[in-house]
C-alpha cells in the first residue's frame, strides 16, 4: 500500500513538471545550476570523497584541473553527469555504454575505468570497535559479464512488455546493479548515476533541478540500511525488495516536494537566490556556518549569503553565537 500511494504521489508531481518549466524558467535554471554542484559533491562525499568548497567551485566552473585524486573523481563525476543531463534519451542502457560511463567517471585518474572486475570483492563496514564485519558478498568476477548481460536485456524486455510499474522496475535494476556490483570501484556512484539515467528516460526530471544525491546523503543510514535489507537472499532469488522500494520512492517524493517548495517559494519572494538562502538558513536544524550555507547553495556568491544573513538577524529569526572569522549561527527557534 505504502509502495502504490508513494507512486501516486510521484505521477501526481511529475504531472507539474511541464507547468513549473512553463511559469518559473529562471527559477529552474537557478536550481538546475544548484543541483550539479550538489549532486557531484553529495554522491562522492558519501564514498568519503571530499575537497573544499572553494576547490569544488573551481572544478564545476573548470576553472582548475584536477591535482589530487578526489578532485579527479569530482572531475569524472561531473563529466558523467552533464552527459547524463543532456543526452539521457540517446544513451541506451546496456553494458558496453555502462562501461562507458565507468570510463569517463574514471579518465582523470592513473587507473583505467571501464572495464568489469577482475577479481571478487566483498563489501565491509567498520563497527565502533574497529573490527569489520562482512555486510554482502556479490557475484564472483568471472560471471560479472553474463549478469550485467542478463540485467540489461531484462530491462530491456520488461519495458517493451509493460510487465512492472516503471518506477519499481528502475528501482529494482539499480539495486540488482548494487547486488552484483561489477566494478572493484565506483560501484555506487556509478548506481546514481543510472538511477538519473533511468530517471530522465522515464520522464521523471526532478533530479535536474532538486539534488537526489543531496538527499541520499542525508538519509545516507536509511540508504545502506535498506540496502543491507533488501540484498540479503538476493543470490538465492529470496530477498525483499520492499525495504529498498520505498526508500527509492521516498527519495523521490522529498526531492519533488522540495522542488514544489522551492518555486513556490521563489514565486512568493523577489530575487531566486536571495530567496533559497532564506529557505536553507531558516531549514537548519542546529548551529551552522556560512560554510554550510555556501555546500547548500553552492552557486550564490558569499555577499549575498552575508547580506541574508544580516536580514534574518534584524528579523529576530537568526542570532550569532560564535562570533569571529569561523562565526557560527542558529536559529531562535532553536534552543
Amino acid at each position: 500500500m505504502a509502495l502504490i500511494k508513494s507512486i501516486a504521489k510521484i505521477n501526481e508531481y511529475k504531472g507539474k513538471q511541464e507547468l513549473y518549466q512553463d511559469r518559473s524558467p529562471e527559477v529552474l535554471n537557478t536550481l538546475q545550476e544548484m543541483a550539479v554542484v550538489q549532486s557531484t559533491e553529495s554522491s562522492n562525499r558519501i564514498e568519503g570523497i571530499k575537497i573544499s568548497n572553494q576547490k569544488l567551485k573551481e572544478l564545476m566552473t573548470r576553472k582548475a584541473i584536477p591535482l589530487t585524486r578526489s578532485e579527479a573523481e569530482i572531475s569524472g563525476y561531473r563529466d558523467v553527469l552533464a552527459t547524463i543531463h543532456t543526452s539521457a534519451h540517446d544513451i541506451p542502457v546496456k553494458p558496453p555504454t555502462i562501461l562507458q560511463l565507468h570510463r569517463d567517471l574514471y579518465k582523470y585518474l592513473p587507473q583505467e575505468g571501464g572495464k568489469w572486475k577482475a577479481t571478487d570483492n566483498i563489501i565491509e563496514e567498520r563497527l565502533p570497535d574497529g573490527s569489520k564485519r562482512v555486510r554482502y558478498v556479490p557475484v564472483k568476477a568471472f560471471v560479472v559479464p553474463q549478469y550485467m548481460d542478463e540485467l540489461c536485456s531484462g530491462l530491456r524486455t520488461s519495458r517493451e512488455k509493460g510487465e512492472m510499474e516503471e518506477l519499481l522496475l528502475l528501482f529494482s535494476f539499480v539495486l540488482d546493479f548494487l547486488c552484483i556490483h561489477p566494478f572493484a570501484d565506483g560501484n555506487g556512484r556509478m548506481s546514481r548515476l543510472l538511477t538519473l539515467l533511468l530517471l530522465y528516460q522515464a520522464g521523471f526530471e526532478v533530479g535536474r533541478y532538486i539534488s537526489l544525491e543531496r538527499i541520499i546523503e542525508d538519509s545516507k543510514e536509511s540508504y545502506y540500511d535498506t540496502l543491507y535489507k533488501s540484498s540479503q537472499g538476493w543470490h538465492e532469488e529470496e530477498h525483499d525488495p520492499v525495504p529498498w522500494l520505498e526508500y527509492s520512492l521516498g527519495t523521490l517524493v522529498a526531492a519533488y516536494k522540495e522542488l514544489e517548495d522551492r518555486v513556490n517559494l521563489v514565486e512568493n519572494q523577489r530575487g531566486s537566490k536571495t530567496a533559497m538562502v532564506r529557505d536553507t538558513i531558516l531549514h537548519f536544524l542546529s548551529d551552522f556556518t556560512v560554510q554550510d550555507i555556501e555546500r547548500a547553495c553552492p552557486n550564490v556568491s558569499r555577499p549575498t549569503i552575508n547580506r541574508v544573513l544580516a536580514s534574518l538577524k534584524n528579523e529576530g529569526l537568526v542570532e550569532c553565537i560564535v562570533p569571529g572569522r569561523n562565526a557560527r549561527w542558529r536559529s531562535t527557534d532553536i534552543k
